[in-house]
């Protein structure tokens, strides 16, 4: 039989005092390392690394143009495939543009933080109405 353990924001504060961690700042920060979510500096870094690796290029040489929490309109991401099917409930996200050689390429993330290339020509606008160029 398996027991799951409570933490509470006083054992939080308690272990990162022990450990000499920074608590988060932000709420969200907070929900996000509860629930094992990449926070949004992790998702850039991670989306910086995956554009790396499929160009051939130094992290450095990629620049963050945007990076910025948002709300995509449905289970897509913002990032429809053809012939698919996704669930019409807004999704807590990030939106992540990189430049890399002068080229930009975008990357959303849904709930879990977990960053994705989204090729541009079915890069689709978050909820909040914001045009992707």
């Amino acid at each position: 039989m398996a027991t799951a353990a409570c933490s509470t924001a006083s054992d939080e504060a308690e272990s990162a005092a022990e450990t000499n961690t920074p608590l988060p700042t932000m709420e969200a920060d907070v929900r996000d390392r509860r629930q094992g979510s990449l926070t949004l500096e992790d998702s850039v870094a991670a989306a910086r690394e995956d554009l790396a690796g499929h160009l051939g290029l130094e992290i450095d040489s990629i620049e963050v143009a945007e990076a910025r929490r948002v709300t995509w309109p449905d289970g897509a991401m913002g990032c429809p495939e053809p012939g698919m099917h996704y669930t019409m409930a807004l999704v807590d996200g990030y939106l992540i543009r990189l430049i890399a050689g002068g080229k930009p390429f975008a990357y959303h993330a849904g709930h879990d933080g977990q960053p994705f290339l989204c090729p541009a020509e079915r890069s689709r606008a978050p909820h909040d109405g914001d045009e992707l160029s």
